[in-house]
């Protein structure tokens, strides 16, 4: 994929294929990307793998579900004005609170499992709520 991207250029695709790549470069970048000798990347337990999972693929949703929406009416978003609108917020989030899609492999892997579930349950929410605001 990313081959036919360098070959045509990005403008050259659809909004949804834009949606798809921005997510899986998150993906490839923030969840598959792994440090052996960091405290908090050398193991990654299945609570927050879960978690860090459900954050992306409901970023992936929702930039979808906008995109579409946004279509049926005056005011039409593309993926650059998602991203835009978004990228304080869910994409870095709070570099402490490590809400964000960039930050959140960076939670301790010792953290309980509940407050695990907690917190990217809430992430989830908040990544839902931003884009429920756009529509």
């Amino acid at each position: 994929m990313t081959e036919i991207v360098q070959l045509v250029g990005k403008d050259a695709l659809a909004e949804d294929q834009k949606a798809t790549l921005a997510c899986a470069s998150l993906i490839k970048d923030e969840f598959l990307q792994q440090n052996a000798f960091s405290e908090h990347d050398y193991n990654c337990p299945l609570p927050k793998t879960i978690g860090m999972m459900k954050c992306l693929v409901t970023y992936y949703e929702c930039c979808n579900r906008v995109l579409i929406e946004s279509q049926k009416s005056e005011k039409k978003y593309s993926m650059n004005i998602i991203e835009e609108k978004v990228q304080k917020s869910v994409i870095d989030g709070d570099k402490f609170k490590k809400d964000g899609l960039k930050s959140m492999k960076f939670i301790d892997p010792k953290t309980d499992t509940q407050e695990l579930v907690k917190h990217f349950n809430d992430m989830a929410d908040k990544i839902n709520s931003e884009f429920n605001q756009m529509l």
